[in-house]
């Protein structure tokens, strides 16, 4: 007998994430939604101060209390409805341990955030996906049955999605959320980008809670993510969150960026700007179908093989995510935001492969 052999049966159906070697110099890094623009001087400066206050031979505040006031603050909502996170992952695989079983089955949109799954099968619950409409709209007919058909103990909905970047009817979202049997989780890793959120909705729906995270936003390194819910709710989820799951460095980080909101607003518009030009520098190559985006990243199909676009544009030092799957995604690729030089090496980069340079 060997760990294999004890592990739960769902170990098997995944694997381990993986990701590129980085380590070459001069590469873009347009693969992983990070946020492109590094923090100022006087912000990094601002962070080292905040740093050297932290008792480092003390654990952190248990709960998060000043980071929970901070993001309470940033979202206009109470203290008490917010849970903390070592990123939004941690989050959902918190949720899955506290509304897990054997045949509790978990349901979200596909294509999605593939750790929908992963997160599920690892947990022994039973993972269903709800193909998005042709446009990769949400069908909310089509979930609506999946609803009530599988009666999940937990659905699963990003918006804005990944990979697809597009966000969803607020108000679909809300009927959905209202007819749940079980929780649903708004995932809104993306919101910023979109200029839409349903934090404002969470009262309609008992069972509504919304995931957010500082990842996209500039904070990707310290492993913050939040979910905003009802106070009881909240409480009750917190019995199975692993203490002290927040160090204290990524705690006194956060604050501190958090008490200059407007920088991190300038950060976003700046990204929403360089999208719309990159977006419309890939469409003028007039060889690839660019999806509609409302995240700080941009879905787009070419005819040719998406392993020849990936692969042609590492050897230019630019690397992207091959989303490319048999069904909605085939010949599809995930293209981070990057700077304006960023963005314009993979345009050039494309170019040259389309015109066999």
């Amino acid at each position: 007998m060997n760990i294999v052999d004890l592990s739960r049966p769902g170990l098997s159906q995944v694997s381990a994430l993986r990701l590129p070697d980085y380590r070459r110099a001069g590469l873009a890094r347009l693969d992983c939604n990070e946020l492109c623009l590094p923090p100022s001087d006087d912000e990094l400066a601002t962070y080292r101060e905040a740093m050297t206050r932290v008792p480092l031979h003390r654990y952190p505040d248990v709960s998060g209390e000043p980071l929970r006031r901070a993001l309470a603050r940033r979202w206009n909502v109470e203290p008490t409805e917010i849970l903390l996170g070592n990123g939004s992952v941690e989050l959902i695989a918190l949720l899955m341990l506290a509304l897990g079983g054997e045949r509790r089955a978990v349901v979200y949109p596909d294509p999605s955030f593939p750790q929908y799954e992963v997160i599920a099968r690892t947990h022994g619950l039973e993972p269903i996906a709800v193909p998005l409409a042709p446009d990769f709209a949400l069908d909310e007919a089509r979930y609506a049955d999946a609803l009530d058909d599988q009666r999940p103990v937990l659905s699963l909905i990003a918006s804005p999605n990944n990979p697809t970047a597009n966000r969803f009817d607020p108000d679909a979202l809300s009927r959905l959320a209202a007819r749940a049997p079980g929780a649903i989780v708004i995932d809104e890793a993306y919101a910023d980008f979109s200029g839409q959120s349903l934090l404002s909705r969470r009262g309609g729906a008992p069972a509504l809670l919304i995931l957010r995270t500082l990842s996209k936003i500039g904070l990707a390194g310290l492993r913050i993510g939040a979910l905003v819910g009802p106070p009881d709710t909240i409480a009750w989820l917190d019995r199975a969150r692993l203490p002290w799951n927040i160090n204290a460095l990524s705690m006194a980080v956060a604050c501190a960026a958090l008490e200059h909101p407007e920088r991190i607003e300038a950060r976003v518009a700046e990204v929403v700007r360089l999208r719309t030009a990159l977006m419309a520098d890939l469409v003028a190559l007039g060889e690839l179908c660019v999806y509609p985006s409302d995240a700080n990243f941009v879905l787009v199909r070419s005819g040719r093989p998406a392993r020849e676009l990936e692969v042609g544009l590492l050897e230019r030092g630019v690397v992207i995510k091959n989303v490319s799957r048999p069904g909605a995604l085939e010949g599809c690729l995930r293209i981070t935001v990057g700077t304006a030089e960023e963005n314009g090496r993979l345009v050039e980069g494309i170019r040259g492969i389309l015109r066999g340079g």
